[in-house]
């Protein structure tokens, strides 16, 4: 029973070769996860039998952090064996393997790159989880740090208590990682990270297992000397929780120390009672007296052949997300350093047909009264989207000038109008910070779903966009009635079998009860302007089955009133909140702000969201806005390489060819410099998603869609050669390289949208002001 339970290297061994349910059994709530066999011993049962060989454990969970000290070649032995049963008894989706060693120990440690434990799953930016020189060892510290920081220890993780510490462990829920470290490379600053890891690691699911050299415990070199000699050498050995200290002439037997953090021996014994520990009764032999312990120890053939044998499996779909309690969903992957918003909408080739399609698709998904989803960029798990019916109402953009801010802005415009037909989804722009700060949103305005744009320099024209927006919250509310927006179109209209109630949609000014009255109200054309976009000759390449279906869906909507929900977009909302003295906007800026409040404090009910960017969060933390917005993203600042320092004062191509190109160190995110910044920085647009409970939040890189159309050269496979010490680099990427002269995915995107928004008879709502 007790061998099944924790099972000898043979057994291993067999469970990575051969058929059967035994591999990767440990869950969360097994009783055994985490805990290695460190060896055998004969022991006393609790009836007071003998248990002959019976197993000698330890439980990451309780102890925190092993350590492991003896002559190189006989720890490598135990190593490999406790390392072999974590890979085999837990699942890669529950447990991940990080390797700090140095390059003298390749060919040591190179068996441990076939497993899947080591392959990246939560965005590290590396092929697999190794570290063989300093600047490896540095990012695979700096990643786990970053862990820490973001759990319940916080930023001062490192000043936390012990007791703090393993409070903290007891309630982690989630994947584990365990950490080797054998003769980490780098400065003595990253040995002293490695020490306080091993003390606080565990309250983010992080254990190390730490190998030192020192002399076998012998009469020669007594036990507290051999483990004095090891602390010495190690400082993660000595802040170890529990240590194993071979022992013996050739060091096959084995000797367990309770470690108390400072690399003292106090606690050094038989180990019986040892926190972390378990056998039956300790670890005493059938006459009282301490018993030593024979190790479990493998060869690095051994471990090839047990390696090799994991290295094609994979978690399945079911099992993918953690079988300790993480989120379902396909296993994280590295941030790319740019995103293509296109590639992300999985509409790499954006054309009248495919959108149809989306838009035929959503109406049959979606629930009453449609949605408004946007794609962000790419995220650890794939494409990351929002949803600002369901997640928001509101969201807030933070970011500094250089970070992507605006360009964000315009993809989160781009995206929403990918996913829903004008008639149904209404974008109004907002430029905060007036003309002068470059195009800004106004490279938006070809999309057929924006009816308004607003340029906060005109204070009379301020002041007409302040008053129309006030006035449509209110028809909206007198529209709805008592009702939601979601409750109100859910609800039986006209010809439908209902009365409607006092939330009718029929036009005051029209026919009660005409043919058509209920959507004339809610639903008009727009009237010609300066953004209509012009008729195209290209209309009739269109599918035809698509067109077929987009006139039927057509008239299915015309023959029951549908209110579009409005996103009102506002970029440099700080420029607004606290105008600039002299600034030509500040008369009226007041009554803007006023009515996006209104937005923030009623927008929910009316099937109105608000989506603020901001590039001075103190300047708006007070605002109802912000108080109200259920979506936060920040953006990290990143400067853009310097060596190129002109790049910051790049402007901004012109979008079309009718506009002059306008200098603003504000358009840097839409350089292509910025895009993919030379020397593997990501791109401006690196940021995280905060949803409400989610306090870790989700990084993304931002999916950019002011680009030119990528050159098919940058898109081809790269190839290139691999060695085990150069894998924990991270991956090699090609460049990717614009058409000069093409168009921009922006001009392509609304091109299409606007064929499509014609074939499907969906027309845009009329201009505000």
């Amino acid at each position: 029973m007790l061998q099944r339970r924790w099972p000898d290297p043979a057994t291993v061994l067999m469970t990575a070769l051969g058929p059967g349910s035994r591999l990767w059994e440990r869950a969360q709530g097994h009783p055994d996860a985490l805990t290695v066999r460190l060896g055998s011993a004969d022991q006393l049962a609790a009836d007071g039998g003998l248990l002959v060989a019976a197993p000698v454990t330890v439980d990451l969970r309780q102890c925190g952090s092993l350590g492991l000290a003896g002559p190189p070649a006989r720890v490598a032995g135990l190593a490999r064996s406790v390392v072999a049963q974590l890979a085999a008894l837990h699942s890669p989706a529950a447990l991940e393997i990080v390797l700090i060693s140095g390059e003298e120990r390749l060919a040591q440690w190179s068996w441990l790159g076939w497993l899947p434990q080591l392959q990246p799953m939560r965005g590290q930016d590396c092929r697999l989880l190794l570290a063989y020189d300093g600047e490896q060892a540095t990012a695979r510290t700096d990643e786990l740090t970053r862990r820490l920081e973001d759990g319940p220890l916080g930023p001062g993780w490192a000043s936390a208590s012990p007791a703090a510490a393993a409070a903290a462990a007891a309630r982690h829920v989630g994947p584990r990682t365990v950490v080797v470290v054998d003769g980490a490379p780098g400065p003595a600053a990253l040995h002293d990270t490695l020490a306080r890891l091993a003390v606080s690691g565990s309250a983010a699911g992080i254990h190390l297992l730490c190998l030192t050299e020192a002399p076998a415990a012998s009469p020669v070199s007594p036990l507290p000397m051999s483990y004095e000699a090891a602390c010495a050498a190690s400082a993660p050995f000595a802040a170890s929780g529990v240590a194993a200290v071979l022992s013996g002439d050739v060091a096959t037997g084995l000797q367990i120390v309770h470690g108390n953090g400072d690399g003292a021996t106090s606690g050094i014994a038989g180990a019986t009672g040892v926190s972390g520990v378990t056998g039956v009764s300790g670890i005493t032999g059938a006459t009282g007296a301490t018993t030593t312990v024979t190790v479990d120890a493998v060869s690095a053939a051994w471990a090839e052949r047990f390696a090799r044998a994991l290295a094609p499996l994979r978690p399945a779909a079911s099992a993918q997300g953690g079988a300790f309690g993480g989120s379902d969903g396909p296993p994280t992957v590295p941030l790319p350093d740019s995103a293509r918003l296109l590639d992300e909408l999985g509409l790499a080739r954006a054309t009248p047909a495919s959108l149809l399609a989306r838009w035929a698709a959503a109406a049959d998904e979606v629930p009453a009264g449609g949605r408004a989803l946007a794609v962000l960029g790419a995220g650890p798990r794939g494409a990351l989207a929002v949803d600002l019916a369901a997640d928001g109402p509101h969201a807030l953009i933070d970011g500094t000038a250089g970070t992507g801010k605006t360009e964000l802005l315009r993809s989160f415009a781009a995206s929403l109008a990918a996913a829903e037909r004008p008639d149904r989804l209404e974008l109004i722009l907002v430029d905060g910070a007036g003309a002068g700060a470059g195009e800004g949103l106004r490279v938006c305005t070809d999309l057929p779903h924006v009816s308004t744009h607003l340029a906060a320099t005109d204070p009379v024209r301020m002041r007409e966009f302040a008053q129309a927006l006030s006035s449509e919250l209110k028809r909206r509310a007198e529209l709805l009635d008592r009702l939601d927006f979601t409750a109100w179109h859910a609800r039986p209209h006209h010809g439908e079998g209902g009365s409607g109630g006092g939330g009718d949609a029929a036009d005051p000014g029209g026919t009660p009860g005409a043919p058509g009255a209920g959507s004339a109200r809610v639903v008009a054309p727009r009237p010609p302007g300066d953004i209509d976009p012009p008729p195209s000759d290209t209309l009739h390449t269109l599918n035809l089955r698509a067109q077929r279906t987009a006139s039927a869906a057509a008239a299915a909507t015309r023959s029951r009133p549908f209110l579009p929900r409005l996103v009102v977009l506002v970029d440099d909302f700080d420029a607004l909140v606290a105008p600039a003295l002299g600034s030509p906007g500040r008369p009226a800026a007041g009554s803007v702000v006023r009515a996006l409040e209104a937005i923030a404090r009623d927008g929910a009910r009316l099937g109105v969201h608000l989506v603020v960017a901001s590039g001075r969060p103190d300047r708006t933390a007070d605002t109802v806005a912000v108080e109200r917005a259920g979506l936060r993203i920040v953006l990290d600042p990143r400067p853009l390489n310097p060596a190129h320092p002109g790049e910051a004062e790049r402007p901004l191509r012109s979008e079309r060819p009718d506009t002059a190109p306008a200098a603003s160190p504000r358009s840097v995110t839409s350089t292509p410099a910025a895009a993919a910044a030379p020397g593997g920085d990501p791109a401006p647009g690196r940021g995280r998603l905060f949803r409400p409970e989610d306090a870790g939040g989700t990084p993304f890189q931002a999916g950019r869609v002011t680009g030119r159309i990528p050159r098919t050269a940058t898109q081809r496979p790269t190839v290139v050669p691999l060695e085990w010490r150069r894998m924990g680099d991270p991956p090699a990427r090609r460049p990717l390289r614009e058409l000069g002269n093409g168009p921009t995915d922006l001009a392509l995107l609304a091109s299409a949208l606007q064929r499509a928004a014609q074939s499907a008879d969906a027309p845009t709502a009329p201009a505000l002001i």
